[in-house]
């Protein structure tokens, strides 16, 4: 006996369905279970040495190297200690900038310095670290537009306290942002703009340590 027309009797064959459509959807299902799409890891800083040169975007730096120096006291006193960091620096902008100061700790760095976000191990010094452009005349505090120069950044020792084998860098970059109803200028990129700043690399210098240091 035949079935009825419309083969309500009729086993149903199971739909094939490919394995790549299978495991996309429970991927996506999964990923639906924990909050939506996953975000790509944020790639990790490069590491680099002496000598390394970085893009910073507003500017061109080469870390040329870390060193002890001492400052002798005119009235017989002992002296000052420090940690120089050496860069060569040439600002790619058009206009004349300053060097500024490196991040501190909490306290944010400014201008050029402000590329520089953080020194490890922290040398804890009383008044911040002191930044010049080495000249030899009175030093300067002014990057010209494609001109190389010479900046020193010292951080004096407080007594008692010695100078580190080696100094770790986080450097920043800057991008220019045109702004939607004027001109923002060069500011530090970040991944988040309500988070700190990104660490594009990380520059490892050993303190050579000179005489009487």
């Amino acid at each position: 006996m035949t079935s009825p027309s419309g083969g309500e009797n009729r086993r149903r064959r199971p739909v094939a369905v490919p394995i790549a459509a299978l495991v996309a959807a429970t991927g996506l299902g999964v990923t639906a279970a924990l909050g939506g799409l996953a975000e790509a890891p944020q790639e990790p800083p490069k590491q680099l040495g002496p000598g390394a040169t970085v893009d910073q975007g507003e500017f061109t730096t080469t870390f040329v190297e870390s060193r002890t120096a001492f400052q002798p006291d005119t009235y017989g006193g002992p002296g000052k200690h420090f940690v120089e960091i050496v860069l060569k620096v040439t600002n790619k902008g058009e206009k004349t900038v300053q060097v500024g100061s490196p991040w501190h700790g909490a306290e944010r760095g400014l201008l050029f310095g402000a590329g520089l976000l953080k020194v490890t191990p922290e040398i804890k010094t009383p008044y911040g670290p002191l930044s010049s452009v080495a000249t030899q005349g009175v030093p300067s505090q002014q990057l010209h537009p494609d001109v190389p120069s010479t900046v020193v950044i010292k951080y004096q020792l407080t007594e008692g306290q010695r100078a580190p084998q080696q100094v770790k860098l986080d450097v920043g970059t800057f991008e220019f942002n045109e702004g939607f109803s004027h001109e923002l200028g060069w500011l530090l990129v970040s991944e988040d703009p309500s988070g700190p700043p990104t660490v594009a690399a990380q520059v490892t210098l050993p303190v050579r340590r000179k005489e009487n240091t």
